[in-house]
C-alpha cells in the first residue's frame, strides 16, 4: 500500500496539471484524498512543504528502480540515474513544468527548496559509490546539482518521449566533469 506521503505527493502533481500553484492548498488536497488535515504528516505543514514533499516522492520512485540498475562506474551509474529520474519527470510532465514556472516566477521558492535537491543529489551520489566526506566529495555534490539542474533545462525543452536531447546533454555535461576532475588530479 503507498504511504499517505506519496498519496499526496501524488494528488499535488494531479493538481498541478489541472490548476495553477496559487489555486491549490493542503486543504484541496485533503478534500481530493478523503482524508482530514489532522492526517497530513508533520513534515507537510506550507505549500512548500508539498513541493519538498514531490522531491522526496521522486526520490523515493528513484531509489526503488535503482536497484534493477546494473552496477557499473561511478559516471555510468550517475548517467542512468539522473536519466531514471528525467524519464520519471517526464510521466509528470504537465506538472513539474508548472512547478518550474512557480520557480521562475518567484526564484525563493526554489532556493527554500535547495537542501532538499542536495539531499536528493547526495542520495544519488551514494547510490553511485561517490564519496561525499571530504572537501572533494562536497565539490562532487555541488557539480552534479549544477549538471542536474543544466540538464533539467534541456529536458524542460525536450518534447521527444526518447529524451534524446537530454541524454545527449547530460552526457556530454558528465564527460566535461569528468575532464575537469582528471585536469585536477
Amino acid at each position: 500500500m503507498k504511504s499517505l506521503r506519496a498519496k499526496i505527493a501524488q494528488q499535488t502533481l494531479k493538481l498541478l496539471k489541472l490548476r495553477k500553484w496559487e489555486s491549490i492548498s493542503i486543504d484541496n488536497i485533503c478534500k481530493n484524498l478523503k482524508i482530514s488535515k489532522k492526517k497530513i504528516p508533520k513534515n507537510i505543514k506550507s505549500k512548500n512543504d508539498l513541493l519538498k514533499n514531490i522531491n522526496q516522492y521522486f526520490d523515493d520512485c528513484v531509489l526503488v528502480k535503482i536497484k534493477t540498475l546494473e552496477k557499473s562506474s561511478s559516471r555510468d551509474m550517475i548517467f542512468e540515474i539522473f536519466m531514471l529520474r528525467f524519464d520519471l519527470l517526464t510521466n509528470y510532465r504537465i506538472s513539474v513544468l508548472n512547478i518550474f514556472a512557480i520557480f521562475k516566477k518567484n526564484p525563493k521558492k526554489f532556493i527554500l527548496l535547495l537542501p532538499s535537491f542536495i539531499t536528493s543529489i547526495e542520495k544519488i551520489a551514494k547510490a553511485s559509490n561517490i564519496k561525499t566526506a571530504n572537501i572533494i566529495g562536497r565539490m562532487k555534490i555541488k557539480a552534479l546539482l549544477i549538471i542536474y539542474f543544466a540538464t533539467f533545462l534541456t529536458w524542460a525543452k525536450d518534447e521527444n518521449t526518447s529524451l534524446d536531447k537530454t541524454m545527449t546533454v547530460l552526457d556530454n555535461y558528465l564527460k566535461r566533469a569528468e575532464n575537469i576532475i582528471k585536469f585536477f588530479k
